[in-house]
């Protein structure tokens, strides 16, 4: 994300006004949540609701995986 921002923030320089536009494919939906976070705590972007409103942009990638697996688990007491 910091490379995202980074590059982002370059579309407007010395004091001129600059439009980013950024494509994604579904080899990018792992970054998907963070980029939508990162749009909506943006006091200059907009998050387009095709993203946001994205099946992978809802989760954290791995959280979902994880408590998944914890339910599946099963605990013997003996």
């Amino acid at each position: 994300m910091i490379k995202y921002v980074h590059r982002i923030g370059r579309t407007g320089r010395a004091g001129k006004s600059g439009i980013a536009i950024s494509l994604l494919t579904k080899e990018d939906a792992p970054v998907f949540y963070d980029l939508k976070q990162l749009l909506i705590q943006s006091p200059v972007s907009t998050c387009p609701h095709e993203l946001a409103n994205h099946p992978d942009a809802q989760t954290k990638p791995g959280i979902l995986a994880a408590k998944k697996r914890r339910a599946e688990e099963t605990v013997y007491i003996t």
